[in-house]
């Protein structure tokens, strides 16, 4: 049977730490920018092993999910065994499942279009919006029984890597085109389908 109970009851949620600038050290910083549809992207920032030391209690496990809390509210990310032992910044929620509720689900669920228009609905602040962990807190969750979560967070899981799949595909087509105008309006080589006289005019 379905239920539906507020996040606060399925997750522990906490706020992200104010980490140092930028320093290039080994242990990664999540920040709002590297959180895109339902992924972690992008390069972090890094910082160093002593400064991620303090922060032990902002570190990421696999299953937790990044909610950005600032500018781009309702963006989520699931963490992975890649990203065991990153930090998450400032500008991001961690929720952390508890038994109830399957990771894979919840990070799937969150994009729902009703509840992203929830974050809509429930942002404060104008020039940049923000959402608090209490009031994300109060997130209505749709759950049923763990069994189905399962299935359809694997379900939708395995479309979401097609499309990854795709993406790369465009992305990697995209370079080669580009590399390709680069070099034949370059002079190095003519267009295809056409040849240059003795006196280097176009036949």
């Amino acid at each position: 049977m379905w239920r539906e109970v507020p996040l606060v009851d399925v997750c522990e949620l906490r706020a992200g730490a104010s980490t140092p600038a930028d320093s290039g050290g080994p242990v990664r910083v999540v920040k709002p920018r590297n959180v895109t549809d339902g992924r972690l992207t992008g390069t972090p920032d890094g910082i160093t092993e002593e400064s991620a030391g303090k922060l032990g209690r902002y570190r990421l496990a696999s299953g937790d999910i990044v909610c950005v809390r600032t500018g781009g509210v309702g963006r989520h990310a699931l963490a992975t065994a890649e990203h065991t032992g990153w930090i998450f910044g400032t500008g991001i929620i961690r929720l952390r499942p508890g038994e109830d509720v399957d990771p894979l689900y919840l990070n799937h669920y969150l994009s729902h279009p009703s509840v992203q228009d929830w974050f809509r609905r429930n942002v404060a602040g104008t020039a940049v919006p923000s959402i608090s962990t209490g009031a994300l807190g109060t997130l209505p969750v749709a759950l049923p029984p763990m069994r189905t979560q399962k299935s359809i967070g694997r379900a939708l899981g395995a479309l979401n890597e097609k499309i990854a799949i795709h993406e790369q595909i465009c992305r990697t087509t995209a370079e080669l085109r580009d590399a390709l105008l680069s070099r034949l309006l370059s002079g190095e080589s003519g267009p295809p389908g056409e040849h240059t006289g003795d006196d280097g005019a176009c036949a």
